[in-house]
């Protein structure tokens, strides 16, 4: 074999040698490219979906917020026109005609024990309207359960307070409003607002 041609073997392989050494480099070098391009797109979307869900969750928690406040005006909303509502109904018991307010503390002063003596506090307004009602009570009980009309600042808006010498009962229009708002309250929101309570 000639010098020339052993020149040209020698060259080829070499050639050859060095595509595939090329060739091995690109295909390491796109490899790496690869992994690179897909680490990166990964914590792209990890990024993305992170900022999302935070995005996602501070949205929720300001539409949460909005909500509450919205529920919570609208609530005190409620309370207001129930507590104008329970208001009204005693201006009007405390406007009733004398022998329909009578009529009305005296069912209520039967909470009273037949045989305790005590004192009954009326606001100095019902003192006229009372006084009948007292003087029929005390007509029926005894010399130890006497009744006795203490007109004076309270209770304003009617009703009575009896104070015997061991306890007291609370028969003011306020306090029987009072009881029965916390009774009523649920009912009387249904009827006048209905079922929805909030957004």
């Amino acid at each position: 074999m000639s010098v020339e041609r052993i020149r040209e073997v020698i060259l080829a392989e070499a050639r050859g040698e060095a595509d595939s050494i090329e060739s091995e480099a690109r295909r390491r070098h796109d490899e790496r490219l690869e992994a690179a391009r897909k680490q990166i797109e990964q914590e792209f979307q990890r990024r993305f979906e992170q900022a999302e869900r935070r995005a996602r969750q501070d949205s929720e928690r300001r539409v949460l917020h909005r909500r509450s406040e919205h529920n919570l005006a609208l609530l005190q909303q409620r309370n207001t026109i129930l507590d104008d509502l329970f208001r009204q109904a005693g201006e009007q018991l405390r406007d009733l005609p004398d022998e329909q307010y009578r009529e009305l503390i005296g069912a209520w002063m039967e909470e009273i024990p037949p045989d305790a003596a005590g004192q009954v506090f009326c606001h100095r307004r019902d003192e006229g309207r009372l006084r009948p009602l007292l003087d029929g009570l005390n007509g029926s009980r005894g010399a130890d359960a006497r009744l006795d009309l203490q007109p004076g600042d309270g209770p304003e808006t009617g009703g009575v307070i009896f104070r015997a010498e061991k306890f007291e009962i609370d028969l003011s229009v306020d306090t029987r409003l009072a009881s029965l708002r916390e009774e009523l309250a649920p009912e009387i929101a249904r009827r006048v607002f209905g079922k929805q309570t909030g957004v």
